[in-house]
């Protein structure tokens, strides 16, 4: 064995120090990175936005859950969500017209009061931003969330929620009426082979649409769902069939990777 895979396995067995890890995030900025990945207008077959995913730069190698769990058990989980957000919007000024950017954030974090002064000081670009309000459990009330994307709103940004895990669950929907409405892995998968699944699916494209929104499936892989989607109604897409994350929008925008649409 190398010296290289003997120092891996080492730092495998041992115990995660993630107050020094998270200590060192927030000591040094760069090293919280966005990447990119493509969202695509399944109609026109062109860029529509973009979802902003974190790279962390650390010699702690771990996934973005993993970080936000850490963070929640040491009491940061709202301070590393505020860097993630801070690190997405300094990209605002390089969107490509007419393209959206979906940065994740909780709804308890988007409550706070730092994070709505952050959001009002890229007031001028605000309309390129949809809010990807993540699953934040219980306790959340919808009314608070509402009076916290108005500003947002009436400036020209979006809100998107994902399916199951919306705040307020599938009742808030008519109230909260988000501009997008994800439905990930667990509705993608298996749906072209399964009618009662691919009801669901169309029963939630319909509602949406009727609210005013539009429907982005995450995590097409393959042309028969993709296929499946399409016939759904659904209208934007997102998986490493249309796109993998990429280190700049303008990549994303060049295309290239994307092998269900390149044929």
């Amino acid at each position: 064995m190398s010296v290289e895979a003997t120092k891996r396995e080492h730092a495998a067995r041992e115990p995660a120090d993630w107050s020094a890890a998270l200590a060192q995030l927030f000591a040094e900025p760069w090293r919280v990175r966005p990447a990119f990945q493509p969202i695509i207008d399944l109609e026109h077959r062109t860029v529509w936005g973009f979802q902003v995913l974190a790279r962390f730069i650390s010699p702690l190698r771990a996934t973005p859950p993993e970080w936000l769990e850490a963070a929640g058990h040491l009491g940061r989980r709202h301070a590393l969500e505020t860097r993630l957000l801070e690190a997405g919007l300094q990209e605002l000024e390089g969107v490509p017209e007419r393209c959206k950017l979906l940065l994740p954030v909780s709804p308890s974090t988007l409550l706070q009061h730092d994070v709505q002064k952050e959001l009002f000081r890229h007031v001028r670009v605000i309309r390129n931003v949809v809010l990807d309000l993540t699953d934040d459990g219980p306790g959340i009330d919808v009314g608070d969330l509402l009076d916290a994307v108005e500003p947002v709103r009436r400036d020209g940004g979006r809100i998107a929620v994902t399916a199951g895990a919306s705040p307020g669950g599938l009742d808030s929907l008519v109230r909260l009426r988000p501009e997008v409405l994800k439905v990930g892995r667990d509705f993608v998968e298996g749906l072209e082979s399964d009618p009662a699944h691919r009801a669901v699916v169309e029963g939630l494209t319909q509602l949406v649409s009727a609210l005013g929104g539009r429907v982005l499936a995450v995590g097409i892989e393959a042309q028969a769902q993709l296929d499946v989607l399409t016939a759904c109604g659904i209208t934007l897409g997102q998986g490493f069939g249309l796109g993998r994350p990429v280190p700049s929008m303008a990549t994303g925008i060049a295309g290239g990777s994307a092998p269900l649409l390149n044929g």
